[in-house]
């Protein structure tokens, strides 16, 4: 039976993470820990050019070698990316022993976590999991998701931020229907025009202007 996983977002601002591997599988996670501001350390003896740029950018530290447990020392979270798949259960073991969060790729029962595939507009992620039963169709709609989700989709999201931060400062933030009623197609096709200032103010003027008040008698109709 598929063992069903609770989805989570990891907050690795600043984080130890440990990365055992330097392969196209360990380099598949490079821009998503850094991007995610992990202080990433690389432990594999042979790494591909990307890890080598990223070490002297000082965005992670390197260390071209062979894994020892040690490595495990004061890390928050470890991938085990190798091409060697009993290598990769090893460090979990280690891991797991020492209460580290673990993922052990493609190798589901070695795993805490899986790490889904996402599609982004700016800071809005759409993440995608098959509960580890097939990568490739995650990707597939990672993909096909990335082809079909409109772009200006971002710029929305960062406008409603903005002003539900307003909002907040000046009264109550509205409920959630005043805020669907807002994102009309209007707004949108001005986004898509990237006029942000327009869009701006008509999804302030939504969200801001008063709304009539249901009486008892009324919400009995």
């Amino acid at each position: 039976m598929t063992h069903t996983y609770y989805p989570v977002a990891l907050d690795l601002d600043q984080k130890n993470c440990l990365l055992v591997g330097g392969g196209e599988i360990a380099e598949g996670k490079l821009e998503a820990l850094i991007g995610a501001g992990a202080r990433l350390t690389v432990v594999s003896p042979d790494v591909r050019p990307r890890f080598v740029e990223l070490a002297i950018a000082g965005q992670l530290e390197l260390h071209r070698r062979d894994y020892h447990p040690e490595d495990l020392v004061g890390a928050w979270l470890v991938i085990a990316a190798t091409e060697d798949r009993a290598l990769n259960a090893r460090i979990a073991g280690d891991a797991r022993a020492a209460g580290i969060l673990v993922n052990a790729v493609d190798d589901p029962p070695n795993c805490d976590f899986f790490a889904v595939s996402v599609v982004s507009r700016g800071d809005l992620q759409i993440a995608i999991s098959t509960n580890g039963r097939s990568p490739a169709f995650a990707r597939w709609m990672r993909e096909s998701l990335d082809t079909s989700l409109p772009t200006e989709y971002g710029d929305l999201l960062s406008l409603l931020g903005d002003i539900r931060d307003r909002i907040r400062q000046i009264g109550p933030v509205p409920p959630y229907g005043q805020w669907r009623d807002a994102i009309t197609d209007d707004v949108l096709h001005t986004l898509q025009l990237g006029d942000r200032a327009t869009a701006h103010a008509r999804l302030w003027e939504a969200l801001t202007e008063p709304q009539p008040v249901t009486t008892s008698s009324e919400s009995g109709r």
